[in-house]
């Protein structure tokens, strides 16, 4: 009897090894089909005000695989006006599952607009920009997207709120 303790311990402890064997070996071919994003932002052609300073919090994808997921972004604030295609500013570079990702939410804290030497606080029409653009992150692969604001439409500079319009550039 004591040998069949013995038995079912040595099975018990072989099936536990292979399991975080496949374990290990499945996550490790994951990581090695990840594909890299650089995240950006740009701006269209200047409105009249010296300076636009966004403040972005965080980076929301959608897959159609896994739905949304949120990355964080460390709080970086931009002064995005004159800001390119060309010269784009990096948010962050995010580490994604390769596969389509469908939308983009870019979330915004706070806008601010310098007009003639005055700061400006503006409010925000949504928390976040939206971007529906389809993009395929492949394995090993490293992207560039670029969430182009249009400052002229996106600031009513009037009523002074921020009302995100953007484009997507995919590269």
């Amino acid at each position: 009897m004591k040998g069949k303790y013995i038995a079912a311990i040595v099975a018990v402890v072989v099936i536990a090894g292979g399991l975080a064997g496949l374990v290990y070996y499945q996550s490790s071919q994951a990581a090695a089909n990840d594909g890299h994003v650089a995240m950006k932002v740009a701006d269209a052609p200047n409105l009249g005000a010296s300076a636009v300073f966004m403040t972005f919090s965080s980076v929301s994808l959608h897959s159609n695989v896994s739905g949304w997921t949120n990355y964080s972004v460390k709080s970086t604030t931009i002064n995005i006006l004159n800001v390119t295609n060309a010269n784009a500013a990096l948010l962050s570079n995010i580490t994604l599952k390769a596969g389509t990702y469908t939308m983009i939410r870019l979330y915004i804290t706070n806008v601010s607009v310098d007009i003639l030497g005055v700061t400006v606080n503006f409010t925000l029409h949504s928390p976040f920009a939206f971007a529906n653009h389809p993009f395929k992150v492949s394995a090993k692969g490293n992207l560039n997207v670029i969430v182009d604001f249009n400052l002229s439409s996106d600031l009513n500079l009037n009523a002074k709120v921020f009302t995100p319009n953007v484009g997507v550039v995919v590269n």
